[in-house]
């Protein structure tokens, strides 16, 4: 992968150069006798431009539009060659504040293309090479396999707009927002959601893998997911990145509206109907997966049967306990005895306040899904920071991953937003500062040094260990699908289930789940529906990489009923002996899990392994295991 930071100097001092390209003029530029009619009409001085709209103000930006003009790469560039009012709106002979302008929206009329040509390769670019912005915006590739992706494909043309603001695009509004998201996993031309194909060829994939088909797919009221052609026309190779108009209505960055999301499980033969969440709607149409357990439970002969695949960083829908197999015995199974008595499902299936479509009562409950809503006011968790007005607007995706509403703190001291507003949508120093230090800071209490030396510390040492952990219990369910049931799980080539009973060599595609050759030649449908299910569940949560996070105590649930099902198909929670027997340097259980003082853990107690608390149960207030051990 290129160096952001490289990338990011690249872009920016391109864009000031090809403004500059053959075709572009200065503001004295007249219309010759092979243009059209509009661009004939004369110019007049440009500092009648100024006289009048030096106090008119941008609607969209808020800014004085004169005073936007005069700080671009427009009017002051390395080679003083300006480009003026009229070279984008028209010749000014027919205005003067009364008549019309030839062109009062260039961008629509094309005239951004006068100088910022499609064709990659301009007068400046001597070696016929491409710079870093021109592919990004131009990368109208040929062929199949791996390509880069584009900013500007067909439907983006005469759309400039859309990501910048008119007249300051590179440093106007949303200028540091946008050098954000061109470096996540949104905005990254060669990231491999984008790249690895051309996905609007194919109805399946568009609504996610292209900004197009998600503003069609957000349009339609979420209702054409699968629509029956694609959006592809001749001669358009290029493949679309989520650009600014995928969340955003135009340059002013209005957020779109949106409705509460459901989820088409099963080819729409299962729906779950999320609540509405307000912005964050926009975030769990693409984040909820494609498949669930309904989509397992369909299949009818698990010996000869293919793998369905959860599909890729379903955070949405394990924050909503919508994926994730969980029928390795009865729901109505009873955990626990006495007052602590409960079932399977109680312990699998989201509350039914915060989830009423299917939730159930007594249901888990979860801080993280209440973020973003009206139900984090009043939290146990800190109600000194969770009153009306902080963290309960815009859901929980974009509280986390992008700026809270009525945060306390922040990097910025100015606002207490976080730099360009968090649109790298990454989980950093800047989002422990502003989220989870209002809940985690016994986690973090021993951290000291000032922000944000302490908040990235807090990141290293609280949220990559509960990763690490996860990743490591996920491991246990690998090495028992490989050495309890000969089957080889590899995470990079799909469709990632290989049968080693077949074919020592892991290349031959698994299809007998019911494992007839390793018992008897017994064809158990339900034993190899709950095998599919314990791969499901390996499979969903290890594509999402903050799945740990997103659902803390339903994934650590998926994880341990999955290792306690395959350790000997039954499930007698067995999976504290398992994991220590697999891997006991990783997986280390003292007497208890935590030390605790005044009623809250601090410190691992003895020998225990971070590791063996993430996946057993303990009490939260005085460190003592839990039994049963499941968490």
């Amino acid at each position: 992968m290129r160096n952001k930071k490289s990338s990011f100097i690249m872009l920016f001092c391109a864009l000031s150069l090809t403004a500059l390209l053959s075709g572009c003029g200065s503001s004295n530029k007249e219309g010759n006798a092979s243009t059209t009619a509009l661009d004939s009409v004369a110019k007049v001085d440009e500092a009648l431009c100024a006289q009048c709209h030096g106090s008119s103000y941008n609607a969209q930006s808020g800014m004085p539009i004169y005073s936007e003009y005069v700080q671009s790469k427009h009017f002051i560039n390395s080679t003083g060659n300006v480009v003026g009012c009229q070279d984008c709106h028209g010749g000014g002979a027919q205005h003067n504040g009364v008549g019309p302008m030839p062109y009062p929206n260039p961008d629509a009329a094309g005239k951004c293309f006068v100088c910022h040509k499609p064709e990659f390769l301009g007068q400046f670019n001597t070696n016929k090479v491409p710079t870093a912005i021109q592919k990004a915006h131009f990368y109208n590739i040929t062929g199949a396999g791996v390509h880069d992706a584009m900013y500007v494909t067909k439907n983006f043309e005469n759309g400039c707009t859309a990501c910048h603001e008119p007249h300051n695009p590179l440093l106007g509004k949303g200028a540091a927002e946008r050098k954000a998201w061109a470096g996540s996993g949104h905005g990254l031309v060669s990231n491999a959601p984008f790249a690895d194909e051309d996905f609007k060829t194919s109805t399946a994939c568009i609504r996610c893998h292209t900004s197009t088909g998600y503003v069609n797919f957000l349009k339609s009221g979420w209702t054409t997911a699968f629509p029956a052609t694609s959006w592809a026309t001749p001669g358009d190779n290029g493949r679309e990145v989520l650009t600014c108009r995928t969340c955003h209505n135009n340059d002013s960055f209005s957020v779109r509206a949106t409705t509460a999301f459901t989820i088409p499980y099963n080819s729409g033969k299962s729906p779950k109907v999320l609540p509405n969440i307000s912005k964050s709607n926009l975030c769990v149409a693409c984040h909820s997966g494609r498949e669930n357990e309904d989509s397992i439970e369909s299949v009818t002969d698990f010996s000869n049967a293919s793998f369905k695949n959860s599909h890729y960083k379903a955070g949405a829908a394990l924050m909503y306990m919508s994926a994730g197999f969980r029928n390795f015995t009865t729901q109505s199974t009873v955990i626990g005895t006495g007052t602590t008595a409960t079932t399977y499902a109680k312990t699998l299936n989201p509350d039914n306040v915060s989830v009423p479509t299917y939730g159930i009562a007594g249901g888990v409950t979860s801080t993280h899904r209440k973020l973003g809503t009206t139900m984090i006011n009043g939290d146990s968790h800190n109600k000194a920071v969770f009153v009306p007005g902080s963290f309960d607007d815009n859901g929980p995706c974009v509280t986390c991953h992008l700026n809270a509403n009525g945060a306390p703190t922040g990097n910025d001291p100015a606002t207490g937003r976080r730099p360009a507003t968090g649109h790298s949508w990454k989980i950093d120093e800047n989002a422990v500062a502003q989220v989870c230090i209002n809940c985690h800071s016994s986690e973090t209490a021993d951290i000291s040094g000032p922000v944000p030396v302490a908040n990235q510390a807090a990141l290293d040492l609280f949220l990559e260990e509960q990763s690490t952990a996860s990743t490591d219990s996920l491991e246990v369910i690998t090495y028992l699908l490989l050495n309890n049931w000969g089957i080889k799980y590899d995470g990079d080539v799909y469709p990632y289930f290989y049968d080693m009973t077949l074919d020592p060599t892991g290349k031959t595609v698994l299809k007998d789940w019911t494992r007839s050759a390793l018992r008897g030649g017994v064809k158990d449908q339900a034993f190899g529906k709950r095998m599919m299910g314990a791969a499901f569940n390996l499979q969903l949560i290890t594509k999402d990489p903050g799945a740990f996070a997103h659902a803390r105590t339903y994934v650590r649930r998926l994880i341990y009923d999955s290792i306690d099902w395959l350790d000997n198909g039954i499930m007698d929670f067995s999976s504290g002996a398992t994991a220590k027997a697999a891997f006991p340097l990783l997986f280390i259980q003292d007497t208890q899990a935590f030390n605790a003082v005044d009623g809250r853990i601090t410190t691992l107690f003895g020998t225990t392994t971070a590791d063996m608390t993430y996946l057993l149960g303990y009490s939260r207030s005085t460190g003592q295991w839990s039994s049963p051990e499941r968490p």
